[in-house]
C-alpha cells in the first residue's frame, strides 16, 4: 500500500475486487440447496449480543438477579478491545484529586484479582491527573477472569457466532435474533435484549433511529501489537524512544505520529504497542474494514522496519511477537437515545438522577490531522500534524480558565436506552453522545459500568415488567 491515502487505497483495493469479480470462472459450482429457516435456540429472559467486557458484565449482572441469560460472542473468548484489541489498561476508578474511589462492581473485582495473582500493575491514584492509569493488565490473564465469570454465573454462552437479524414484532419490541455458528442458523427468543455489539448492529437492525458522523469526522482506529527487543534497543540506543521512532526522519513513511505503548504484566519481555493509525474508516462497513485492516498492518511493518534501520543491534531488534485480531475501534455507529450527553456536560461533572456510571478520563479527541485533549482540571493539550510536511505543532494551554474542578462526570442511564424502545438496551460505546462527551465517555472502564447497569436494567425489567425507559435500576457498579 506504500503511502497511499485510505481512500486511495480503498479505491485500489475495491478496484482489484471488481477485476476478480469480472473474471471467466474456472469450475461451476454446483449451488447449495436454501438455506432453512432459523432453528430453535432456546427462550432465555435476556439475551446480550457483543461479549466485551461490557457484555460479560451486562450478562453476569442479570443472571445474579436470578435470570436465564444467553450471551452472544463473534469470537471464540470474551474481552473486546481489551483482548482482542489488545488494548491492556483500564483508566482510573478514582475522582479526579484521587481522594476517593468512584467505581466499584465488576470492574474493581477484575482487577484486584488479576493484582493478587501479578497479572496486573496498580497505579497511584492520588497524582491529581484526570488521565491517570489505574492498571495495566494482562489480555490473556483477563480472557481466563471472564471465561470463569461467565460459566459461574451459568450464562449460556454462543461462542462463534455472528449475530444476523433481529425479529421485531412490534415496534420497539425485539422477539428473538438470529445468529449464524457452525450449528447453521439459530434464533434465540429473549424477553429483553442489550446490544452490547459496540457498533450498535442490534439496535441499528431492529429499526431503532441511529446515526454517526461522515466518515472523515470517525475518530481514527488503532491497530495494537505485542512487540519485543525494545530492552535490547534501549540498552544499545541511549537516545532510542517510541517518540523519537514516529518522527518522520525515521522513514516509516507514516501520516502520523501518535503512539504510546504499555507493559504487559507477567510477560517483561514484551511491550504493548499501539503506533499505527487508520482514518475515514467506518467500522459499519465491510469493505471499510477489511482495508482497514490491511492498512493498519501495513504501517506496522513500516514502524518494524523503520526502528531497526534507524536503532540497528547487534541482536534482534524489534520483533512484532502478536497482532492483535481485531483493530482497536475508537467510533462507530451511535443510538439515538432518550438524553444526549454534551461535552459542557461531561467537563462540568453535571450530576443526573439516573447516573449509571461515574469517570475521569479526559475528553480524547483522535483526529485524521492529530488529537485533542481536554481534561476536568480545565487543562487543553493538543497535536496537530501537517500531513503535506509532517511538522508537528503541539499546544498547552488551558480551556477554562481557573477551578473549582468537578470531582467527575457521569453517564445517565438515558443515553442507553434507545428511542421507542420497549425491551432493547445499548451499553458502550455506542451510547448517544456528542462528539467532544463521547471523546471521554468511549473509554473501557466507562464501558464497562454501563453494561452493568444495563444487566441490571434487564434483570428489573423482566421481573416488574417493565418497558426499557422504566427500568432505571440505580448506579450498580459503587465501590464498596
Amino acid at each position: 500500500m506504500g503511502d497511499r491515502t485510505f481512500a486511495t487505497g480503498r479505491r485500489g483495493f475495491l478496484a482489484g475486487a471488481a477485476a476478480l469479480a469480472a473474471a471467466p470462472s474456472v469450475r461451476a459450482e454446483v449451488a447449495a440447496p436454501a438455506a432453512p429457516l432459523a432453528q430453535d435456540a432456546g427462550a432465555f429472559d435476556v439475551c446480550v449480543v457483543g461479549g466485551s467486557c461490557t457484555g460479560v458484565f451486562a450478562a453476569v449482572r442479570a443472571a445474579a438477579a436470578g435470570m436465564r441469560v444467553a450471551l452472544v460472542e463473534r469470537n471464540y473468548f470474551f474481552g473486546g478491545t481489551a483482548t482482542a484489541g489488545f488494548v491492556p489498561v483500564w483508566h482510573s476508578l478514582f475522582s479526579l484529586d484521587g481522594s476517593r474511589r468512584i467505581v466499584g462492581g465488576y470492574t474493581q473485582q477484575v482487577i484486584e484479582r488479576l493484582a493478587a495473582k501479578g497479572l496486573a500493575t496498580l497505579h497511584d491514584a492520588k497524582n491529581g491527573r484526570s488521565e491517570s492509569v489505574h492498571c495495566f493488565f494482562n489480555p490473556a490473564a483477563l480472557q481466563d477472569e471472564l471465561d470463569w465469570m461467565v460459566q459461574a454465573s451459568g450464562v449460556r454462552t454462543f461462542f462463534g457466532a455472528s449475530f444476523v437479524a433481529a425479529e421485531v414484532d412490534r415496534p420497539g419490541h425485539v422477539a428473538r435474533v438470529v445468529v449464524e455458528d457452525k450449528s447453521g442458523r439459530r434464533a434465540i427468543a429473549a424477553k429483553f435484549f442489550i446490544d452490547c455489539s459496540g457498533d450498535g448492529d442490534l439496535v441499528a437492525r431492529a429499526g431503532f433511529e441511529t446515526w454517526k458522523p461522515p466518515r472523515e469526522r470517525l475518530q481514527a482506529h488503532t491497530l495494537c501489537a505485542l512487540v519485543t527487543g525494545v530492552e535490547r534497543l534501549r540498552k544499545q540506543h541511549p537516545k532510542f524512544s517510541f517518540d523519537e521512532l514516529m518522527k518522520p526522519s525515521s522513514g516509516a513513511k507514516l501520516n502520523h505520529v501518535f503512539q504510546w505503548w504499555a507493559p504487559v504484566p507477567g510477560c517483561p519481555e514484551a511491550t504493548m504497542l499501539a503506533a499505527t493509525r487508520v482514518s475515514a474508516c467506518d467500522p459499519t462497513d465491510a469493505d471499510d474494514l477489511t482495508h482497514g485492516m490491511f492498512e493498519a498492518r501495513a504501517q506496522l511493518g513500516r514502524i518494524v522496519a523503520a526502528a531497526n534501520r534507524v536503532f540497528p543491534t547487534d541482536g534482534p531488534g524489534l520483533q512484532v511477537a502478536a497482532v492483535a485480531p481485531e483493530l482497536g475501534l475508537r467510533e462507530s455507529r451511535h443510538l439515538c437515545g432518550l438524553y444526549r450527553v454534551t461535552g459542557e456536560d461531561v467537563l462540568s461533572g453535571r450530576e443526573y438522577p439516573d447516573v449509571i456510571a461515574k469517570g475521569t478520563y479526559r475528553v480524547d479527541i483522535h483526529e485524521g490531522k492529530g488529537i485533542k485533549f481536554r481534561y476536568l482540571d480545565g487543562r487543553e493539550w493538543e497535536m496537530v500534524q501537517d500531513l503535506a510536511t509532517g511538522d508537528i505543532k503541539v499546544r498547552n494551554g488551558r480551556w477554562r480558565p481557573e477551578d473549582p474542578n468537578p470531582e467527575c462526570y457521569q453517564v445517565p442511564y438515558r443515553s442507553i436506552v434507545p428511542k421507542g424502545s420497549e425491551n432493547v438496551l445499548a451499553a458502550g460505546r455506542m451510547l448517544d453522545a456528542d462528539r467532544e462527551a463521547y471523546g471521554a465517555l468511549r473509554v473501557m472502564v466507562n464501558c464497562n459500568q454501563m453494561g452493568e447497569a444495563a444487566g441490571a436494567a434487564a434483570a428489573k425489567a423482566v421481573k416488574e415488567r417493565l418497558a426499557a425507559p422504566d427500568a432505571y435500576p440505580g448506579f450498580v457498579s459503587a465501590p464498596t
